[in-house]
């Protein structure tokens, strides 16, 4: 749930602002992540981007790319989203729904305990369409030429992965759930859902809708095309979460599990030393398999509604915060209304 902008931007005027936070951070970030790279880099001995990456893709430099892509992360991911809640809103972190002191009504810990053994249930049974539709997209009539580039891509994608993610014992193992999986989670669904799609459902009115719009940018914005549309149904499932409940606690809880569950089948299934293959992150289902697990997800989807109704207070709409004395959309009434009392 979100609640009226502090100085009444227009929607342009919140979306450009945040926007405009995320490239200040894509350039910032992208610059301060080479800091713990410095003294990898080769940039007279590399003739050409593809030696200097392969340079930097190695075992022994595993920490470094580790710190890198905290940095990035934060710099992308983390403070866009925070900075630009401050700047619009009252309540910044409510309205991320970090904190659900707008809600009148308040979930039992109960609840909450139940809402995340459902949404596991959810991430398992989402499994096979996830593999189903990375299987579907393959199988589209591409050219050649083009599901060759697809290819190179994800192989650099990967490249990348097996590095960061490198686990020669149960230490590494642990550094790599906080570093791939708990941040990514944690600050990606505080841009995605918390941020963007808040913006997009109160802006346009259709919360359906922006769940479509976010799930294909946060898609998109990993660069892999063969799994864009298994990354779309991912993004999709965690942005009915959210707008379901306001709480993006169950969304990093979801979106963890998802990625933490992955880099554990990697671990059990690499041994020490030897290099990792993040194909064995992937597991592959039969388009019948994947029907049917879409089915089951439905069908965890309205057990899930059903317990969280009770907790839900208006999803996805505008709250009027006490002390505010104007009606509907911020944006259609007086700005010399704001900070004013409420008549007795």
């Amino acid at each position: 749930m979100a609640h009226l902008a502090t100085k009444r931007f227009t929607y342009w005027g919140q979306l450009g602002i945040l926007i405009s936070l995320c490239g200040g951070g894509l350039v910032i970030g992208g610059l301060a992540s080479f800091i713990p790279l410095l003294g990898k880099l080769d940039f007279f001995g590399k003739s050409n981007p593809t030696a200097l990456m392969d340079s930097i893709l190695k075992p022994e430099n595993a920490a470094a790319l580790r710190c890198s892509q905290v940095i990035s992360t934060i710099f992308l991911f983390f403070l866009p989203p925070v900075l630009y809640a401050r700047i619009c809103h009252i309540k910044a972190f409510s309205h991320l729904g970090l904190r659900n002191d707008l809600q009148e009504k308040k979930p039992a810990i109960q609840t909450i305990l139940i809402q995340i053994v459902l949404i596991i249930m959810i991430m398992l049974a989402s499994m096979p369409a996830v593999s189903a539709l990375q299987e579907l997209t393959e199988m589209l009539p591409w050219s050649k030429a083009t599901l060759l580039q697809f290819q190179v891509a994800e192989e650099s994608y990967n490249k990348q992965i097996a590095v960061i993610a490198r686990m020669n014992n149960f230490n590494d193992y642990l550094i790599s759930v906080v570093v791939v999986a708990l941040l990514p989670a944690l600050f990606e669904e505080i841009l995605f859902r918390g941020a963007l799609q808040n913006l997009l459902s109160r802006w346009i009115k259709m919360p359906i809708l922006a769940i479509v719009i976010t799930a294909i940018i946060f898609s998109a914005i990993h660069g892999s095309y063969l799994g864009f549309l298994s990354r779309f149904a991912l993004g999709f499932v965690l942005g009915w979460i959210f707008y379901r409940t306001g709480n993006i606690w169950l969304n990093i809880a979801g979106h963890f599990f998802n990625n933490a569950m992955a880099l554990t089948v990697l671990y059990i299934s690499s041994k020490p030393g030897e290099k990792i293959d993040i194909s064995k992150m992937e597991e592959h289902f039969p388009l019948w398999i994947g029907l049917a697990g879409v089915a089951i997800v439905v069908g965890l989807f309205l057990v899930f509604e059903k317990i969280s109704k009770n907790s839900t207070n208006r999803p996805g709409e505008e709250v009027l915060l006490p002390g505010y004395n104007f009606n509907n959309n911020p944006f259609e009434n007086d700005i010399a209304s704001i900070g004013k009392k409420p008549s007795s």
